[in-house]
């Protein structure tokens, strides 16, 4: 069920899951996608805690005004003024992605007295994607931001496997493994237009935004979770956390990439419900 709140001006789509007397986790998707990501996860953390997904500002379900302020720092301001609306003194926070450097933000600089636990999955670092992201998929995003409706023919061709497997191969190990449906919704997403001029404007923040030196100062208990086939963010950036942060877990699952919540669910969530339970 999607219910909606409005902050800062903007209309904001989220999902909660779980008793609003249990201890609080938000959960925060990453570029060019959806609070969707975390359905399975928050059904599996929901008897323990009170989970609320949100769409950023620009994707989803959420408002996406042309010249907003799609900046990671305000995304960062944006998870504090959600746990604020819910009453949140405190609460945990799950990052995907941009969403994993967006929680990582928060508990290093913005927040970090305020954030229970970490967990970053697949969260960027260094603000620096793969080659294939950061030259091929940017530059269809630059081209999406002037010309919105490139988006429409790349959309109709994703219900096509071979094309989706191509457009879509920095997400996956093996997409082949995969149900086709079951990330239908994540191709659709990730090809609004209407996400056009938001996704160009929240890449170029996210490509300015190295986190490395910001790492030491966190203070909360981390978790990093990563693919070790990701071919988004590569798996590199998961030792760099964990060099920065000695104290931080990392967990490293084979044969995965950037989705480990889709791919190998069981490996992923695991580790998760055991540092949250902790």
């Amino acid at each position: 069920m999607t219910d909606y709140l409005t902050l800062a001006g903007y209309r904001i789509a989220y999902t909660s899951a779980g008793s609003s007397s249990d201890p609080p986790i938000i959960l925060v998707h990453g570029l060019m996608s959806h609070r969707g990501v975390w359905t399975r996860t928050m059904e599996m953390l929901k008897e323990h805690f009170f989970c609320v997904a949100f769409d950023l500002p620009g994707f989803g379900d959420s408002d996406k005004p042309k010249g907003g302020d799609y900046s990671i720092a305000r995304q960062a301001e944006c998870v504090l003024t959600i746990a604020d609306h819910f009453g949140f003194k405190t609460f945990s926070v799950i990052g995907h992605s941009m969403g994993g450097q967006i929680a990582t933000y928060l508990a290093a600089t913005l927040a970090p007295r305020r954030v229970h636990k970490l967990i970053s999955v697949d969260g960027v670092v260094t603000g620096k994607l793969s080659d294939r992201a950061q030259h091929l998929n940017r530059l269809l995003v630059l081209v999406g931001k002037g010309f919105p409706a490139i988006y429409n023919p790349s959309l109709a061709l994703s219900k096509w496997k071979p094309y989706a497997y191509w457009a879509f191969k920095v997400w996956f190990d093996n997409p082949a493994k995969l149900p086709f449906d079951s990330w239908e919704l994540d191709r659709r997403m990730a090809m609004n237009p209407k996400s056009a001029w938001s996704a160009s404007a929240a890449w170029d923040s996210l490509n300015a935004t190295d986190l490395t030196s910001m790492l030491k100062h966190i203070t909360t208990p981390t978790l990093i979770i990563f693919g070790e086939e990701d071919g988004t963010v590569p798996a590199s950036q998961a030792h760099l956390f964990k060099a920065q942060l000695p104290s931080a877990q990392l967990v490293l699952i084979k044969d995965c990439g950037h989705f480990p919540m889709y791919e190998t669910f069981d490996e992923y969530i695991k580790p998760l419900q055991l540092f949250l339970m902790q």
